[in-house]
């Protein structure tokens, strides 16, 4: 086990990913969306099939100046018989830097990329790892960060 709020650059192969989305603007966020998609996701993740780490769930998500999307998914072994309403995709095999931290795991992982003069990749999914049994943020979540 890594030492706690120690940042590592590592690869992560790719994922096949089902669940669902949700996508609010910066302005006027409403938190309550997200959790709402939370507990659907909750009532609903029995519908997908082929999942490889039943104990957790994975949070993909992304920004641009006034956007984010934001994601709760299983892994799965395929893509096949997505649930209705829900979203299937891939993500491919990245680097990435991975922090799991007690404080600001984002503050963590942007200051390790700018003094080790890496590069993150706006282009791709920053994820964030759950465990059902213990998904207290951010004490007990693995966040990544892409890099280029």
């Amino acid at each position: 086990m890594m030492d706690e709020g120690q940042v590592r650059v590592l690869e992560l192969l790719e994922m096949k990913l089902i669940g669902l989305s949700i996508t609010s603007s910066f302005i006027g966020h409403e938190p309550e969306r997200v959790e709402a998609m939370k507990r659907e996701f909750y009532s609903r993740k029995d519908e997908i099939s082929n999942i490889i780490h039943p104990e957790r769930y994975l949070s993909p998500h992304f920004t641009t100046e006034n956007l984010f999307t934001y994601m709760i998914c299983m892994e799965v072994e395929e893509l096949t018989n997505v649930p209705e309403g829900m979203l299937g995709f891939t993500i491919p095999t990245h680097q990435y830097v991975h922090v799991k931290s007690k404080g600001d795991p984002y503050d963590d992982l942007h200051s390790y990329v700018r003094e080790s003069d890496l590069k993150s990749n706006d282009r791709a999914l920053a994820i964030e790892v759950y465990q059902f049994a213990n998904p207290t943020w951010p004490d007990e979540v693995d966040v990544y960060i892409p890099l280029r």
